[in-house]
């Protein structure tokens, strides 16, 4: 009973995951049907919401974590190893996505393009929402979804141990998610590999929280220029 409580726990995590990064998605698309305070309601409602999910998960978290780990301070060379991780990181993406443009012609992935796609709402929208969905790709998102896909699974399930099979099975649910093909799905297992190995340097879920966020940062930059072209 207490594996199926767990399994259900992660999944709710993982689905919880997905609400954090669609909505800003949802107010995007939907700006324009609303009045003025309406728009300021739902984005100042947003806001309090991820700090309440973000301040909860993380108090959650804290209790599972190792009091060692919890006692750890980064360091510059916790720095440069996030440094590392990160263009492991950008080598996995690119070539990935090379491989996958000869392989099926496609210049991204189906997420990629996905959150690209939403560019299309930053001209004459409400900028707080563009401003939330750039903050949601770059921040939020990498935060939550560490939390989710990595951390609550390894304290749930495998306690800090079996960590080639721990690796193996929330590298797995990662990628699943992500991908809507079998080289997607390849790929975003590859990336989760990599974020996996951030987190259990140290067992320190806050090493792969970075790495993440570094690692979507080049798109959410990339969104947020766009937004004042």
């Amino acid at each position: 009973m207490k594996l199926i409580i767990n399994i259900l726990k992660v999944i709710g995590l993982i689905l919880l995951s997905l609400l954090c990064n669609i909505i800003p998605m949802i107010l995007l698309q939907r700006q324009f049907a609303y009045s003025l305070p309406l728009k300021w309601g739902l984005g100042i409602a947003y806001i309090v919401f991820i700090a309440a999910i973000i301040y909860f998960l993380w108090k959650a978290h804290k209790k599972h974590e190792d009091a060692a780990v919890a006692q750890q301070k980064f360091t510059w060379k916790d720095f440069g190893f996030a440094l590392f991780f990160f263009l492991l990181a950008r080598v996995v993406g690119i070539g990935g996505t090379l491989l996958n443009q000869q392989l099926s012609g496609q210049t991204t992935t189906a997420n990629d393009a996905g959150l690209l796609s939403l560019s299309n709402f930053f001209a004459g929208g409400f900028f707080l929402y563009t401003l939330l969905y750039v903050i949601a790709v770059g921040i939020i998102g990498p935060i939550i979804e560490e939390l989710a896909y990595r951390a609550f699974p390894d304290h749930l399930f495998f306690k800090h141990d079996h960590k080639l099979l721990a690796g193996v099975v929330t590298t797995a649910v990662f990628a699943f998610p992500h991908a809507t093909t079998v080289f997607e799905f390849l790929m975003y297992a590859c990336l989760g590999a990599v974020l996996y190995l951030a987190y259990q340097r140290r067992g320190n879920i806050k090493d792969s929280m970075l790495v993440h966020i570094l690692n979507n940062l080049p798109s959410a930059i990339y969104l947020l220029l766009m937004a004042f072209n």
